[in-house]
Parts: C-alpha cells; sequence; structure tokens
C-alpha cells in the first residue's frame, strides 16, 4: 500500500496533488492544521479497488464482488469505504468546532439567528464582523444593527405623479386588498377624482367582486378589461397625473416563467408593477416566485401576512439575496390600519423576535403631507390640503367604520366591462 503525506492551502489543493500523484483512487487517511497548512494523508493500493473515488462527496457504493473473490479482500474494500466517509464528516465538523472555539461571541450569534430563521450562511456573513472583545449586548446590537440596514427598501415615485401601477404576484397573497389599501391612501392624500381602478382578474370566480365592492363604497370608477392591450386607452388618463391601479390573475410560479405580464404593451404605455409575496411562504417557495416574476420587470415588493410569518427571519434571509426594494408590508386584515410603509428596524426586530422598539406606524395614521418635509409637497398635494382637513368629506363613512361591522353597499358608480 502507498501510503504519502501532503501539505496544501486548503482541502482543495490537497486533493489536486492527491490526484496527481497517487490517482482518483487514493484513500485520504486523515487531515489536520499545522503551521497554517492543511496536512492530508493519503493512501493507494493498486490491488483493491475501492469502487469510490477521493473526490467523489458521496461515496458510491462498493460494486457486486465477482465469484470466488476472497470475502477477506471484500470485507476490507467497505471497511475503507466507511473509513473514507467518517474521515470527510469529522474534517468537517473539527472545521466546524475550532471555528466555534476561536470565536465564541459569533458563534452564538450564529446560533441565535438560526434560531430565529436565517439561513446559517447569512448568520455567519453577519457575525464575521463581531469583535471578540465586546459585551455580547454591544456585539448583537451591532448585529441587529447591520441586518437592518441590509434590507433592500425602495422610494417609487409613481404614487405622486401618477401612471398606472399594476400588483402581481402568486394567487392569494393580497394583490387585491393592496390595490384597496393604495387607493384609500390616494383618496385621502388627493381626493377621489385622483385615482381608477382596473382589474384584468377573469380567471377567478368572483375575483372582480371585492374591487367592485371597494369602488363602490369609495366612490371611483371600477374597470374589468378584456385584455392587457385594454390599458393603452387608459394611458391618456395615466398622464394627466392620475392614478391607475391595475389587479390581475394570480400566477403560479411556472406559468409566470412562461408568460410575461404586460410584455406587449409595456412600450406603449407609462407601466409600473409591484410584485407582492407573502411572508408566509417558505424560502425555496420565495425564491422561485421571485425568479419567475423577473420577466415582468417588477420595480418593488410588497410583503403581506407579516403577522401570520411562524419565522420571519427565513423572509428577511430571501429578501436579503435579491435586488428589489420593499416599499410597504402589511401585518393584519384591517384596510386602513395594517398596511405600513417599509420600515427595515420594525421588520429586524420582529425577525429576531424582540420588543420592537416602536409600534409600527400605519400610512393612515397621519396625515402623511403633513409630516412632509416643503420641498417634498407638490401643488396638486397642496391644493388636497382643505379637503383633506375633514376624511368624511373625501371617503365615504363606511371606509372609516369599524371593518367588522355590517356595511350596506350602496351603487355609487356603476361597474364597467
Amino acid at each position: 500500500m502507498n501510503v504519502r503525506r501532503y501539505r496544501a492551502r486548503d482541502m482543495r489543493d490537497a486533493l489536486r496533488q492527491v490526484r496527481e500523484q497517487q490517482g482518483a483512487d487514493a484513500v485520504i487517511l486523515s487531515s489536520r492544521r499545522v503551521d497554517g497548512l492543511l496536512e492530508v494523508v493519503a493512501a493507494y493500493d493498486p490491488a483493491l479497488d475501492s469502487g469510490f473515488t477521493a473526490f467523489d462527496d458521496v461515496p458510491m457504493a462498493p460494486p457486486p464482488m465477482p465469484t470466488g473473490v476472497d470475502p477477506d479482500l471484500a470485507a476490507m474494500r467497505r471497511e475503507l469505504c466507511d473509513l473514507r466517509t467518517l474521515l470527510m464528516r469529522q474534517q468537517v465538523w473539527n472545521e466546524q468546532d475550532q471555528w466555534m472555539a476561536q470565536h465564541p461571541l459569533a458563534a452564538g450569534c450564529v446560533e441565535r439567528l438560526r434560531h430565529c430563521g436565517f439561513h446559517e450562511k447569512l448568520a455567519r456573513s453577519l457575525a464575521g464582523s463581531v469583535q471578540e472583545d465586546l459585551t455580547p449586548e454591544t456585539a448583537w446590537a451591532r448585529l441587529r444593527t447591520r441586518l437592518s440596514a441590509s434590507i433592500a427598501t425602495a422610494t417609487p415615485s409613481v404614487l405622486e405623479r401618477g401612471g398606472m401601477l399594476a400588483m402581481i404576484g402568486p394567487t392569494g397573497v393580497g394583490k387585491t386588498t393592496t390595490i384597496c389599501r393604495l387607493a384609500l391612501r390616494h383618496i385621502r392624500r388627493l381626493g377621489r377624482d385622483s385615482v381608477s381602478l382596473v382589474t384584468l382578474d377573469r380567471q377567478r370566480v368572483g375575483a372582480h367582486k371585492q374591487l367592485q365592492a371597494f369602488g363602490q363604497m369609495a366612490g371611483i370608477p371600477v374597470q374589468l378589461l378584456e385584455s392587457e392591450r385594454d390599458l393603452v386607452a387608459l394611458a391618456g388618463r395615466a398622464r394627466d397625473g392620475n392614478l391607475i391601479l391595475i389587479d390581475t390573475e394570480g400566477q403560479a410560479a411556472r406559468q409566470a416563467a412562461e408568460r410575461n405580464l404586460f410584455a406587449k404593451v409595456r412600450h406603449l404605455i407609462p407601466l409600473e408593477t409591484w410584485l407582492v409575496i407573502p411572508a408566509t411562504h417558505q424560502a425555496s417557495v420565495l425564491r422561485q416566485v421571485l425568479q419567475s416574476f423577473q420577466g415582468s420587470e417588477p420595480a418593488a415588493l410588497v410583503l403581506t401576512k407579516v403577522d401570520e410569518a411562524e419565522q420571519l427571519g427565513e423572509t428577511l434571509s430571501v429578501l436579503l439575496e435579491q435586488p428589489l426594494g420593499l416599499v410597504f408590508y402589511s401585518d393584519g386584515q384591517r384596510i386602513d390600519g395594517d398596511f405600513h410603509q417599509a420600515d427595515t428596524t420594525y421588520l429586524t426586530s420582529r425577525a429576531l423576535q424582540e420588543p420592537a422598539p416602536t409600534a409600527a406606524r400605519s400610512v393612515f395614521d397621519d396625515e402623511d403631507i403633513m409630516l412632509m418635509q416643503p420641498q417634498q409637497v407638490t401643488p396638486r398635494m397642496q391644493e388636497s390640503l382643505p379637503q383633506r382637513a375633514t376624511l368624511g368629506a373625501s371617503v365615504p363613512a363606511p371606509l372609516l367604520s369599524n371593518p367588522r361591522e355590517t356595511m350596506v353597499l350602496e351603487s355609487v358608480v356603476p361597474f364597467r366591462k
């Protein structure tokens, strides 16, 4: 048996040397760190055909022994296969143990992040900057700040300048509810005449009824279009500074990947799309959704069902992997109370299962224009200020009442097809 010792920078370099010197059938017997280098001991016996290579992640099962093979030789082959598997696992465990022993504070942060649902790779990246001479409280506070600052947010101008804004996403994620919330927000800021609702959802039974009911209560027009091309006729209204909110049918990830929404009319109209995703989806499903809807060119994300997420850390891990910014999120069923502008500090504290520093402020809690800087207030907003002084004049009473009360719908605007 040929036994040799190698020193290399890392395991990849060591395996390359073993392959070159002893061939692909060599067996790794041991590995350790010596003077900053990785020392590997490998063995090879030409008389043995182990049935696996030292470079496979998972050893192959030994081939069936032909008739007449020495039983002792077959047993040795199986033992070598088991030994290689054990040594490879031991190497991984040793490296993790060494890192944890050298960085106990960072290791504690990683374990805490994993408990909150964050991916281990992300947890290690975040904890990599933790200095071991800090107190646990200080280290965790810095990690929380870094995590909050890493979440991308967006501030689209379409809500202020007007235009066409469409909600896209899978079925049941809250696209229609998000449309209603944005419409109500716009009504309170600029009045009823500044917003229109459009739906393209003809697949789901009764899909347009919710939007129709909201339009009747709010006193704003709702239109059910036959196809995307009908949006071209509405483009002139959007150019006048009005906001046209477009509801779309839910699409499965595979269907969305095959069909890019608005591909035929995007170059003809001033259209912006937002992707609506729920915090309740598993990380693998969220990644698939984000990948599948790339063809529809979303400009921002809306995160829904935050209150229903078992581990929000899993959702934030996915958000940190992609470039789209978060613009709004929702954490309840109330149309006028559980809809918030992106607040990464609040979301981070919630994901880390800590008490939030401040309660999330709904976009309807205060007069938004009053909180803006003077240079941010447009003339159109300025004109709407007297109207917004009394909400009852801008929004019918049913929209301001307890949503659990029974509401009698009165046809304010006829539903148009």
